[in-house]
């Protein structure tokens, strides 16, 4: 029979990790209220957690508001996104909890124009999660009750979570929101209808996918000290989602780095897979890894790249995954227009990063044409968080 001592020996201790983080419950409105020290523009209200533009008052009589909403814990965003040329407000939820349906009534109401201005409306954007949705619904009911124009725009860009596992839900939002905000909020900066910035929101969002990869699930700061979720060892999962979920597959060994870009690229444009498919290349750019030599270049080969750190990956790596990215990506027949990294959705402190690619509209346009595409995402903001 087996001592006290012996058990304990043979028992692995849980890994833990240390949250610099004071009561659970105010980590939000401390990091909130940390960030208008950081962009005094900025301004705040604790009680339902909305982080807006301090010339909100005026620019609302005049302008398309957007606001965009999540849970806490993937901060930059959306909170420093927040300013000109992007979001006009951000509502955040508890860690990893839809903001109520009375916080985001609270943000869209802030948004409306001055009384006796017509106003443009406001688009209201979050990630594809049930919570959030069921929420914004409520709110947006109670809105345009009020004879409030809104429109609601939820984002899901995820490919590693294909059509017959989506089913009706569809896939996750990641980070392939914040390239369609880009576009959509330097519209409504440059004053274009409510129709106008919404439609292209959505066209937008359409043409962009996302995987991610990680080493470890996301350890919530419920406590100081918490439990962390670790992969068994020598192990990455492919598809992980921005809260822990499973992901597609778990991979051992570790792969490559140019060998896990080339796994991640085929996922969001491989369009052979019927069931990721998702981002709509044409099959001149990408049903085959290497395209046919002699075929002129494909009228949609230009895309956008985003490399995201989802916690604790450094610039460093996220450029050296950049570089391979942006090598594997030529090989198919794709040319990278413009490239951003950093950590922009992050998961806490999870060990991995999420590639995001946007397929660029034709040159003679679909919804836009991509010079103006271009121009859009060329717009300089002023906000904390935006790499440009």
């Amino acid at each position: 029979m087996a001592t006290a001592t012996e058990t304990e020996t043979k028992t692995p201790r849980p890994k833990e990790t240390f949250h610099f983080i004071n009561d659970p419950a105010d980590a939000i409105n401390e990091a909130l209220t940390g960030l208008t020290y950081l962009d005094p523009s900025l301004s705040y209200s604790p009680d339902y957690k909305v982080v807006y533009r301090s010339d909100l008052a005026s620019f609302r009589d005049s302008h398309v508001t957007t606001i965009g909403f999540s849970g806490g814990g993937h901060e930059p965003m959306f909170g420093g996104f927040v300013g000109p040329n992007f979001l006009s407000a951000y509502v955040s939820g508890n860690i990893f909890a839809s903001p109520t349906a009375a916080q985001i009534f609270e943000a869209i109401r802030l948004c409306q124009p001055s009384e006796g201005k017509e106003g443009k409306g406001t688009l209201v954007v979050c990630g594809n999660y049930t919570g959030d949705i069921l929420n914004a619904g409520l709110a947006i009911t109670r809105a345009q009750m009020r004879g409030y124009r809104v429109k609601f725009v939820p984002v899901g860009d995820d490919v590693a979570v294909g059509r017959k596992k989506g089913g009706k839900v569809g896939r996750r939002g990641l980070s392939g929101h914040l390239i369609a905000l880009k576009i959509a909020c330097a519209l409504a900066q440059r004053g274009e209808s409510l129709e106008r910035v919404g439609e292209v929101m959505e066209y937008v969002a359409a043409n962009v996918g996302t995987v991610g990869v990680a080493f470890d699930r996301v350890a919530l700061p419920n406590a100081t000290l918490t439990d962390l979720q670790m992969l068994p060892p020598a192990t990455i999962e492919l598809g992980m989602g921005a809260h822990g979920e499973p992901g597609l597959r778990q991979i051992s060994p570790v792969p490559s780095p140019s060998a896990l870009v080339s796994q991640m690229l085929d996922l969001i444009t491989d369009t052979s897979d019927t069931d990721r498919a998702f981002v709509p290349f044409s099959s001149a750019t990408s049903s085959s890894r290497y395209p046919p030599s002699g075929t002129g270049p494909a009228p949609d080969n230009e895309v956008v790249l985003l490399l995201n750190s989802l916690g604790s990956t450094s610039d460093e790596v996220l450029a050296r995954f950049a570089e391979l990215a942006v090598a594997e990506l030529e090989r198919r027949g794709l040319v990278v227009r413009r490239l951003t990294l950093g950590p922009l959705v992050t998961s806490l402190k999870m060990s991995g990063f999420g590639v995001t690619v946007w397929r660029l509209p034709p040159e003679n346009g679909e919804c836009i044409d991509r010079s103006e595409a271009v121009d859009l995402w060329d717009s300089r903001v002023d906000v904390v968080a935006w790499r440009q």
